[in-house]
């Protein structure tokens, strides 16, 4: 383990070579930029004394982005482990915490999934056809959005529509029989506004399992996907009120391999539902600004398996979580050089889970599990402005859950301007993850008279998060860098075990410590070239000393942006992932070595209402295991066109 002095000359050395970004197209954020998830109003992100990253719509146009999963890997703090190619599961592992300590959001909709068994976003079926700008905040952010936002909130924005009638379509295609199509139609009318987005993506990818690890003589398969998304986003503006009407619907089917097996017939498929409404209002001068939202998340997944020989598996298994939430917040301005924000939240949440799973031999797995619960909060939050240089965020928040007791949780961020071109940050807060509706209610029998069963009596995982940041500009600020010190600490983690009876059950049992640093720099070389780089160690560890699975001690991200002429852009990315720690076939713990992508895009505006692009993945066609057992996706490329008309 670093030494506290050692880690300290790390950061030094961190923020002198390296930064945050002040080109929205260079994976990092303008301090000045206005977000809204790091305080629930809108906040310049060097006011809200958190660490905080934007992903915009140019820079996902720019680098020919498709998926959540993509725009992820060059950020900060973020680990991106994918089973496969497009559309496998994808999970997300925010500052070394486990990923289902990152909440996920969508215009305000949480769209974490209820009826998976620990509750996880699966970030491998999110396209970003319609959006506007992804906002990171890393840290535990509990105060603001309850359970499961321990190691960072995503909040995705899609676009609203402005002006006359816009219609855009999107033609693109690659190798592996890939292709992505896309049409939009946006505008406004008077106080109305209007968005409207369809899209198709296809590939036949390569198959999940690698090659290297595969028995030989057996056949491979590609493992195809299909993702069709339908989205829209409707908005009025009236003197004092304001409404807006968000719904996302997504279809997909991946086929999808056995472990270290090729499996020709297996697919799943999920139909995920999205729907939710505000109404703002403005009152007294605007000194009362009261947020009315409804939301619903409705998740349905099967999973498909058809037998060949009597010792394959059948699998018949399916799941649907369904997750309402009623929020009122109040935005009081009453108090001069203070934001005091007042909610309350309802929410109620349910899994069914039902089928089988035939193994073979006589060994069935049977899914009957029909849950519900619901949960209120009430929280408090204090923007207050001390002086010019000096701002500070204090919150509070209680949640009451039917199923165990409740849990009260603080934040405090601040941060101080020392020059004009200096700014140093501090927060503490606190977090926790509710246990599953399967990991407390779950029952999986089985035809070996053992069985899963849930434990009632779970008590929620709580977090402890401290940072300390410094963020720095140079040389007219064509140079920024920043750096950051994080600690989490977390208690009650949730684990399953094996009883003497052969049953099996969840309890709290683990703890892990995890510290590390973030730093980043963004170097404007000449008027034409941006360079962006980030670097991210996380030393991350259950009680017994391991390092935790998946989760790599290095990682880095180096982003070059080139532009000769008004009407040429080029980008390079390299993303690169150290040595960490996973499991294999049989459980045991093992090494796995580090690896780097290169990934490269260029993009021709034609005129106003045209322009080409092309994206190229792994040109190195670098073989490598994001996690053990399945390979990394081969080199890939994509060409297409955009027309506009307005």
């Amino acid at each position: 383990m670093l030494s506290k002095k050692t880690l300290l000359s790390q950061v030094i050395g961190a923020t002198l070579l390296t930064g945050l970004s002040i080109n929205s197209h260079a994976a990092g954020t303008d301090l000045d930029k206005i977000v809204v998830t790091a305080t629930r109003t809108p906040t310049a992100v060097k006011n809200t004394g958190s660490s905080v990253s934007v992903i915009t719509r140019e820079e996902i146009e720019l680098k020919q982005l498709h998926s959540l999963a993509d725009a992820l890997k060059g950020v900060s703090g973020i680990r991106v482990a994918e089973t496969g190619g497009r559309g496998s599961q994808t999970s997300v592992f925010a500052r070394g915490s486990n990923s289902n300590h990152t909440l996920v959001m969508v215009d305000g909709i949480e769209i974490n999934d209820p009826s998976n068994p620990t509750g996880t976003f699966d970030f491998g079926n999110f396209l970003l056809d319609d959006v506007e700008s992804i906002e990171i905040v890393r840290g535990a952010q509990s105060v603001l959005y309850g359970a499961d936002a321990i190691g960072a909130v995503i909040h995705i924005r899609t676009k609203a529509g402005e002006g006359p009638l816009k219609a855009r379509a999107k033609l693109a295609a690659g190798n592996k029989s890939t292709h992505h199509e896309t049409f939009s139609v946006s505008g406004s009318k008077d106080s109305f506004n209007y968005s409207l987005t369809g899209g198709l993506y296809e590939s036949d990818n390569d198959s999940a399992p690698n090659k290297d690890r595969m028995p030989s003589g057996i056949a491979r398969d590609d493992d195809g996907y299909q993702n069709k998304v339908v989205s829209t986003r409707l908005g009025w503006q009236g003197e004092n009120l304001q409404t807006s009407i968000f719904g996302r619907h997504i279809e997909s089917e991946t086929d999808i391999d056995g472990f270290l097996s090729e499996d020709f017939d297996a697919y799943n498929t999920s139909r995920q539902t999205y729907i939710g409404a505000e109404l703002k209002g403005q009152f007294f001068d605007d000194l009362w600004q009261p947020t009315l939202t409804f939301t619903h998340t409705d998740i349905e997944r099967k999973n498909r398996n058809d037998r060949q020989t009597p010792f394959q598996t059948l699998n018949r298994t399916d799941y649907d979580g369904k997750k309402e939430k009623l929020s009122l917040q109040n935005d009081l301005y009453f108090i001069e050089n203070n934001i005091i924000t007042v909610g309350y939240e309802f929410e109620e949440e349910e899994i069914e889970a039902d089928g089988f799973t035939d193994f073979g031999g006589g060994f069935i797995q049977n899914q009957m599990t029909d849950e519900s619960r619901q949960n209120r909060a009430v929280y408090i939050q204090d923007q207050i402005t001390l002086t010019e240089k000096l701002s500070a965020t204090l919150g509070v928040r209680h949640d009451n859950t039917d199923d165990f007791d409740s849990e009260t949780t603080y934040r405090v961020a601040t941060r101080y301007e020392l020059t004009s071109s200096t700014q140093i940050r501090a927060a503490y807060s606190e977090g926790f993850r509710a246990p599953s509706l399967y990991e407390m209610y779950g029952f999986t029998p089985n035809s070996f008279l053992s069985a899963y069963y849930g434990n009632p009596d779970l008590d929620p995982e709580i977090s402890e998060n401290w940072e300390l940041g410094l963020d720095q500009s140079w040389l007219q600020g064509k140079v920024q860098t920043s750096a950051t010190l994080f600690k989490n600490d977390i208690d009650d983690l949730i684990t399953t075990v094996y009883l003497p009876s052969f049953d099996s059950t969840s309890v709290n049992v683990d703890e892990a410590e995890i510290h590390g640093l973030e730093a980043d720099m963004s170097v404007e070389l000449t008027k034409q070239l941006d360079v962006h780089i980030n670097y991210t160690y996380t030393r991350s560890q259950n009680e017994d000393d391991q390092q935790l699975l998946r989760r790599p001690v290095h990682q880095a991200n180096l982003d070059l942006v080139y532009q000769p002429a008004t009407d040429w852009r080029f980008t390079g990315s390299l993303h690169h992932i150290g040595s960490r720690k996973d499991v294999d076939a049989v459980g045991d713990r093992v090494r796995m070595g580090s690896y780097a992508v290169v990934n490269v895009s260029a993009d021709y505006k034609v005129n106003d209402n045209a322009r080409v692009f092309a994206r190229v993945e792994n040109l190195t066609d670098r073989h490598y295991e994001p996690v053990w057992g399945y390979q990394g996706t081969g080199i890939s490329g994509l060409l297409g066109i955009e027309l506009q008309h307005q």
